[in-house]
């Protein structure tokens, strides 16, 4: 107290600022509040989205929110995240900047192509789209987004198809869509997304599972029918309901064949789908309303023809008068053999196999046209009654330019493969010569400034060699069915025993099978070699399973110097590293193919420590354990 002051004045002063400093503090913690309850009107949206989703604060960028999508793709736990800068997950952080001023400008930003990183250095191409939203009166950005990385790397494949192979499926007027032997969808043809309601430049159906179209009471039906083709059965045509883009239903007539390479080895599914739903309808109003039958039988695209079960014509529609040539009333009352319908080299017993079909039972012919002409059909009978007497109708599916469009194909895909395989065997063989004759120049060189030339073209010659028979090995890529497999059993192997041989190694003791592709064992071979060849002074290697309720984590550890920070995701690269570069980039496209996920997160110098996620439903526990 100096002056005249009163100490009262004071005191009031002292409780005016505590009395202040409460109100402030209620008002920012009422903010908080309001914000907290804003993010919890968007929980239910954020929980149910099927995209990974992610609410920002603006200007700031600082997260909100994040769902559990988005939490596992950028590998950071949502409580992590909250209050992180959302630029952190950007390759180029200023992007998100340039979005923002987007947003601002046209209110939303939609399907905008970024590279985004994870927590743990993964970098991913992701399409992107946003909205400015309002929680409480503060601004904040809605983001969804999506991982597009193996869209990307199928887009460059379909870059690569030959002419005559495009031409083919771009003018065919049936749906060609061609999967992997995991069943994503990698090509469709223009038919193919009109078909489904696509537009053609929509990138949604690409690494889409196939099944994903076909109605989900069929599925039981679609997965029996592609074990029988995987394992080598002529399964023919089938039908299916199929669902397009805007939840529709239609019917397709679907043909399907595995497609091999040069050497015989499985390499993907071509499907060709026709839109049936027209044909089933025009079926179903037969069997539906008799009163209309003659319309519908006239009308029906494909030839149709009704007779006594002992041959006799009683009718025929105007495309089967097209078909073979004749009028409708110069044939009703004769019998087929008379009329000489279905003869054809093999006589009466193409006939007598229609005569057999059941209801609702696929005969795949060719039928003898006049003119020397024929055409492939699927021919399907029905029971009728006509005017009390017994009938039957036959219907002749027009598969003609489905069944010539696949010959095509298949001898296109067929060339394609042989010119291949020849280009690379004549490939080696000039390699050959190359590093041959520049070996002979090497020993006879001495001391002469051409030797160092020499020597780059030996080198030049070995690294062909790598490559030639890296794209050998491959080739067998998703070819043969994932297989249930253990870790221990693989280890014990000898071509892996030769390999460790003076190195302690540390198997799981969990007694667990992984669903993978047979090229495992290529897998644990190529992370044991990289570890001898580049971990230095390696003496240990441990091998073992970190489990939770949903996933499984095969770890892979050694004693070596491990992988510097900048290295951890460019190791996965074709063409990086200090001998072919292959090794990891192959161990990552055969874990792939099973949809496991490898990553390097060990501490440089203390060894590396590769990290395998297992999806659910890829690990169990070993049956001869559960037997015991």
């Amino acid at each position: 107290m100096t002056g005249d002051t009163p100490w009262f004045f004071y005191l009031i002063t002292f409780f005016c600022i505590i009395i202040g400093s409460h109100v402030i503090i209620d008002f920012l913690s009422a903010q908080k509040q309001k914000i907290k309850k804003g993010i919890s009107n968007y929980s239910l949206i954020l929980d149910s989205s099927p995209f990974p989703v992610v609410i920002i604060s603006y200007p700031d960028a600082l997260i909100f929110t994040i769902n559990d999508r988005a939490s596992d793709i950028l590998r950071i736990l949502s409580n992590k995240a909250i209050s992180k800068k959302f630029h952190e997950f950007f390759e180029n952080p200023d992007e998100l900047n340039e979005i923002l001023k987007l947003i601002i400008k046209e209110g939303k930003v939609i399907d905008y192509e970024t590279k985004l990183i994870s927590r743990q250095g993964r970098f991913f191409w992701a399409l992107l789209s946003a909205n400015l939203i309002s929680l409480e009166e503060e601004n904040a950005v809605y983001i969804a987004f999506a991982d597009i990385n193996h869209q990307k790397e199928l887009e460059i494949t379909i870059q690569k198809n030959k002419e005559l192979y495009r031409s083919v499926i771009r003018t065919s007027p049936d749906n060609i869509t061609m999967v992997d032997m995991l069943g994503r969808i990698f090509m469709v043809s223009p038919a193919a997304t009109k078909m489904f309601g696509y537009d053609y430049n929509d990138r949604y159906p690409y690494g889409m599972p196939f099944i994903d179209n076909i109605h989900p009471s069929d599925h039981g039906r679609f997965k029996h029918d592609l074990r029988q083709l995987k394992q080598g059965k002529n399964t023919g045509t089938h039908e299916y309901r199929a669902i397009r883009r805007d939840g529709s239903t239609i019917y397709i007539e679907s043909h399907s064949e595995i497609i091999h390479d040069s050497e015989g080895r499985a390499d993907s599914i071509l499907y060709i789908i026709r839109d049936i739903t027209r044909r089933k309808e025009t079926e179903s109003a037969i069997r539906e309303n008799e009163e209309r039958f003659i319309t519908i039988f006239q009308e029906v695209p494909d030839p149709v023809l009704i007779f006594t079960p002992e041959g006799t014509i009683l009718d025929i529609n105007r495309q089967c008068e097209e078909w073979f040539k004749v009028e409708k009333y110069n044939v009703i009352g004769h019998s087929i053999q008379e009329m000489g319908f279905f003869q054809s080299e093999i006589g009466d017993s193409q006939f007598k196999a229609i005569l057999s079909l059941k209801p609702g039972e696929k005969y795949e012919t060719t039928i003898s046209l006049p003119g020397n002409n024929e055409r492939y059909a699927i021919l399907t009978t029905r029971s009728l009654s006509i005017n009390g007497s017994p009938a039957i109708l036959l219907l002749m599916n027009d598969i003609d330019s489905l069944t010539r469009a696949y010959k095509s194909l298949s001898r296109a895909n067929y060339q394609i493969s042989l010119l291949n395989s020849i280009t690379r065997h004549d490939i080696m063989n000039k390699v050959m010569a190359i590093t041959g004759y520049s070996e002979l120049l090497l020993e006879e060189c001495k001391n002469n400034p051409i030797c160092d030339t020499i020597s780059i073209i030996h080198k030049s010659g070995e690294d062909i060699t790598n490559l030639i028979e890296f794209t050998r090995e491959y080739q067998d890529l998703g070819i043969h069915q994932p297989r249930w497999q253990r870790i221990d059993k693989i280890i014990k192997k000898d071509i892996i025993q030769s390999l460790i041989s003076g190195i302690n190694i540390s198997l799981p003791q969990e007694p667990i099978e992984l669903y993978a592709d047979p090229l495992l064992e290529k897998v644990l071979y190529n992370l044991i070699e990289n570890s001898k060849r580049h971990g230095e002074i390696v003496t240990h290697i441990y091998l073992k399973y970190e489990l939770s309720p949903d996933l499984c984590y095969l770890i892979y550890e050694d004693d070596g110097i491990g992988v510097v920070e900048a290295e951890k995701e460019l190791i996965f690269k074709k063409g990086h590293g200090k001998n072919t570069g292959l090794g990891l980039f192959l161990i990552r496209e055969i874990l792939q193919f099973t949809g496991i996920i490898i990553s390097e997160t060990g501490l440089p110098g203390k060894g590396v420590r590769f990290e395998m996620k297992i999806p659910p439903g890829a690990f169990r526990i070993s049956p001869e354990i559960v037997n015991c």
